[in-house]
């Protein structure tokens, strides 16, 4: 199991919107991919203000290059993402994507 990781710093102030923007975004991913990956969108409680964070669990690194390729591919998607990037591009200061690999699970 992988998780994909993306982490956005927000403008200050702005990441109770940036949070709102990315759910919709990763629903929107989910819905086109099948619909069967668990996600989730988080902001802090610590550390840097404005954070958010948003995970997709996927069962390989294949699997996410699959889906990435798909999506990139798909006019409906691309048009999404560009009004996401637009709506999403004053709010957000900087991001990174990080992968893990799940070693265990309780």
């Amino acid at each position: 199991m992988i998780i994909v990781r993306m982490v956005f710093q927000a403008s200050y102030g702005k990441g109770g919107e940036l949070a709102v923007a990315t759910a919709a975004a990763v629903k929107q991913v989910v819905a086109a991919t099948g619909g069967d990956h668990r996600w989730k969108v988080m902001t802090d409680l610590s550390g840097p203000f404005d954070t958010v964070v948003q995970e997709i669990e996927v069962a390989s690194l294949a699997e996410w290059e699959s889906i990435r390729s798909r999506l990139f591919t798909a006019p409906e998607y691309r048009e999404a993402l560009a009004a996401v990037m637009t709506a999403t591009h004053a709010l957000t200061v900087s991001g990174r994507t990080e992968y893990w690999t799940v070693e265990a699970r309780g």
